[in-house]
């Protein structure tokens, strides 16, 4: 009997086609529960079990010696299965926490390492805080002269001090740095 719906259905049958779908409904059902019950997809799922069936109509190969419903429920198996490792996407622009970060903030450019980056991070971070623990004037000289790059007269002459003490709260503060940062 399903030898002749098999050949009909190869030939173009639609009829015959019809015929096993409605005979492998049960089979169907059965294979969904057992492999990949989630109640909320069984439209989907049927639907996708209904194309497995009618392109393995078009692959069963009389030939081999096969019965048609093992070679069915064989495939119907093993599709339910692979659902189970459908690969999951991810946006980058998906927020991470409670912050507003995102994945893609948190991606590394190929230009630098991540280990790079962590240590340039935490170098920044003990530069900052032995920048807060010097005087407010110390401080103020160390970023005119290394983020300004202004010279030690021009630093001298807009605080109004003497280039001498500007040389040595300069000489100070780059010892107390030195100090606190190894």
């Amino acid at each position: 009997m399903w030898d002749k719906l098999v050949s009909k259905a190869k030939e173009g049958n639609k009829f015959s086609m019809e015929e096993i779908i409605e005979r492998l409904r049960p089979l169907l059902i059965s294979s969904i529960r057992r492999y990949y019950n989630k109640p909320n997809e069984y439209d989907d799922l049927i639907q996708d079990g209904v194309i497995c069936i009618l392109e393995s109509i078009k692959d069963f190969d009389e030939s081999k010696e096969v019965h048609f419903l093992g070679y069915i429920q064989s495939k119907l198996k093993y599709l339910y299965l692979n659902k189970h490792k459908v690969k999951f996407h991810l946006s980058l622009n998906e927020p991470i926490g409670d912050n507003d970060g995102e994945i893609m903030d948190f991606l590394v450019s190929d230009s630098k390492d991540t280990i790079e980056l962590i240590i340039e991070d935490e170098t920044n971070n003990l530069i900052k805080e032995s920048l807060d623990k010097l005087t407010e004037r110390q401080r103020e000289i160390i970023l005119l002269f290394y983020m300004e790059n202004m010279s030690m007269y021009e630093i001298a002459d807009k605080l109004g001090i003497s280039y001498r003490t500007v040389v040595n709260l300069k000489t100070t503060a780059v010892n107390n740095l030195k100090k606190w940062i190894r």
